[in-house]
């Protein structure tokens, strides 16, 4: 059941669409809302500052990375009232935070308290990525223990929910999300497995039909084969899901370590939303 909400906001076009995810799961149900905004203590430490403002001739009194940390809050707060202005026009209450600290640690440190965090795909550098992941979301998707929300470029609301589904501890976990969140939502769910040996499929697809039926729910099932993240992708091209909900990992941890893991891959290569939870 999820009836708190924490959407990381940093200015961007990805987080404002991820604010848009927040307030609209927070009305369906019924859930308080909490923005935060980190400013990045990475940033406030960084050598170049300290070089630049040398290079611009201040004199070490003048706390230039002391003027920055002032200019960075100010934008925090700006940032956050700016949510706010958007959920007050949405008809929704929410808390806001102002945070310091490395973003993820501090992003960490407010899921304690939620069910369930959003953020963009991408952040406010977005421009320089070279069509991977960004850092923050990476390493969101590897520490956070509540389910996490990442949200494409663009919004648009939830009609059918896709699970994906191996039989894996972190594929459980998220199946027993995907049903909780489906009923609560009244919305459809299909489940998709991907294996090339099709015994095994019917005996994984029947025990998630075993679980899934006491909770009634309209779903349905399907076993496909090929690659998992090609054929993953290949579905939510398509106009049927508005929405992935899939475990961080498989049957390998070591997936865990690596930017090839086939959460990370469809992340970055889909534009519908895609909810990660950990086993």
């Amino acid at each position: 059941m999820i009836k708190h909400i924490l959407v990381a906001v940093d200015g961007s076009e990805n987080s404002d669409k991820a604010l848009n995810y927040g307030i609209y799961l927070a009305k369906k149900l019924n859930a308080a809302l909490h923005i935060q905004h980190v400013i990045d203590v990475v940033f406030l430490e960084n050598p170049f500052l300290h070089d630049l403002s040398g290079a611009m001739g201040f004199e070490p009194f003048m706390d230039f990375s002391g003027k920055v940390s002032d200019i960075l809050r100010q934008r925090g707060n700006q940032i956050l009232a700016d949510a706010s202005a958007v959920c007050k026009k949405a008809g929704m209450e929410c808390k806001t935070y102002l945070d310091t600290g490395v973003v993820t640690k501090e992003i960490y440190e407010r899921e304690k308290l939620v069910d369930l965090v959003v953020i963009g795909q991408k952040g406010v550098n977005s421009q320089f990525d070279r069509k991977i992941l960004g850092s923050t979301t990476e390493g969101l998707t590897r520490r956070l223990t509540k389910p996490l929300l990442i949200s494409p470029g663009q919004f648009q609301e939830l009609k059918h929910i896709l699970l994906a589904y191996d039989d894996s501890n972190a594929a459980k976990k998220a199946m027993e999300f995907a049903v909780g969140f489906c009923k609560d939502m009244n919305l459809p769910l299909s489940v998709v497995t991907i294996n090339k040996d099709e015994t095994v499929s019917r005996t994984i697809l029947n025990s998630v039909k075993s679980y899934i039926e006491p909770y009634r729910i309209a779903f349905d099932t399907e076993t496909k084969t090929g690659n998992t993240e090609k054929v993953l992708k290949s579905m939510l091209d398509t106009d049927s899901f508005d929405l992935l909900i899939m475990g961080a990992h498989g049957h390998s941890r070591i997936v865990e370590m690596v930017l090839g893991s086939t959460a990370e891959y469809v992340i970055r290569n889909t534009n519908k939303p895609v909810i990660v939870t950990k086993s």
